[in-house]
């Protein structure tokens, strides 16, 4: 008699669409679908994001508005597999890294306090976060998902990589890459799913 073993997976197959569900924001206004679709998962598949369209997301970060045109921003690309990426990872704190590891791509945004006039530049992380969110959004066009990072060790970073300690400030990191499936999310530990099962909502109003 033949016998057979079922393997269960704690990943159920309809986890991943109440995960999207979960994290979609909902409007019934008519913005643009960038906004409608865009949100943060924890998890990423492996594949990496081609050279092309990595400086295409650079490039929409490059073009972004800054006080005064000062443009007071650093990025620096870190590639799974590459010595730089394993150095940088070792800077995550473990609450992050757990899932931040997946990503084959990790994004160091920094910024720059000096102004030529003034001496401080007091809208340079602003400015850097107007950069951010339009590379990331640049990012969300090409397919690709971004989750910020930022509790990590940011002395170690600066460190680590010999950053200008006043132009090239580490303030956040961004994971970036296509968003797991289903192989990626049942491999994934039961706390992430945990988490990425609870539904993120918006305020009703915001003025």
């Amino acid at each position: 008699m033949l016998q057979y073993s079922i393997i269960f997976s704690p990943f159920i197959m309809d986890n991943l669409d109440r995960i999207i569900e979960a994290h979609t924001p909902k409007t019934s206004l008519s913005v643009n679908e960038l906004f409608k679709k865009r949100f943060s998962p924890r998890i990423f598949k492996n594949d990496p994001i081609p050279v092309e369209d990595m400086k295409i997301i650079m490039e929409a970060a490059r073009l972004a508005p800054s006080g005064r045109n000062h443009q007071p921003w650093y990025f620096k690309v870190f590639n799974k597999g590459s010595e730089d990426y394993e150095k940088l990872i070792e800077s995550i704190e473990e609450r992050n890294l757990i899932w931040a590891k997946t990503a084959p791509t990790l994004i160091l945004c920094c910024y720059d306090k000096t102004e030529p006039t003034d001496g401080i530049n007091k809208w340079a992380e602003y400015d850097l976060g107007q950069a951010v969110i339009s590379m990331i959004l640049q990012g969300e066009d090409l397919g690709y998902k971004a989750r910020q990072i930022g509790s990590f060790k940011c002395d170690k970073v600066s460190l680590d990589f010999s950053l200008d300690k006043e132009k090239q400030i580490p303030l956040v990191l961004v994971a970036m890459g296509k968003m797991g499936g289903e192989k990626e999310y049942s491999e994934a530990d039961p706390l992430i799913i945990e988490k990425e099962l609870i539904p993120w909502t918006r305020k009703d109003s915001i003025i």
